[in-house]
């Protein structure tokens, strides 16, 4: 007869799951949770200046960004997938062609991080 695993194993199970799933998962990562469910991040490159929010509760910034991928090589690579962005952040601002993360927790595709300044060789256009 199998014995019933204690709290602690159960604990430890779920923890290497998960931690399995995320590293499984490539560029687009686990970045939280949202109404239980699992949130991924996703690379991405400002195609337009993103401006800071006079207001984070009332006020948001925005801009507009392109979602990348990565290629077999491990490349970012454009997706010609074109996403309008929410920034809350009073003090944060992001310059076009800057390489920045973005997530939908709800609806909402905001900024998760930015580098400080613009790529210098942004990814070339799709098709291009």
């Amino acid at each position: 007869m199998p014995s019933i695993p204690t709290d602690e194993l159960m604990v430890l199970i779920v923890r290497t799951v998960e931690d399995y799933l995320r590293r499984t998962k490539g560029s687009a990562g686990v970045s939280g949770k949202y109404n239980g469910r699992p949130i991924r991040s996703h690379w991405a490159l400002a195609t337009s200046a993103i401006s800071k929010a006079s207001n984070g509760a009332t006020a948001p910034g925005s801009g507009t960004a392109e979602i990348l991928k990565e290629d077999s090589s491990g490349n970012l690579i454009r997706t010609g997938i074109e996403k309008t962005i929410k920034n809350r952040y009073e003090n944060i601002q992001v310059e076009e062609d800057t390489l920045i993360r973005i997530k939908n927790p709800g609806g909402e595709w905001m900024l998760e991080t930015a580098d400080c300044g613009p790529m210098e060789e942004p990814p070339a256009e799709l098709g291009g």
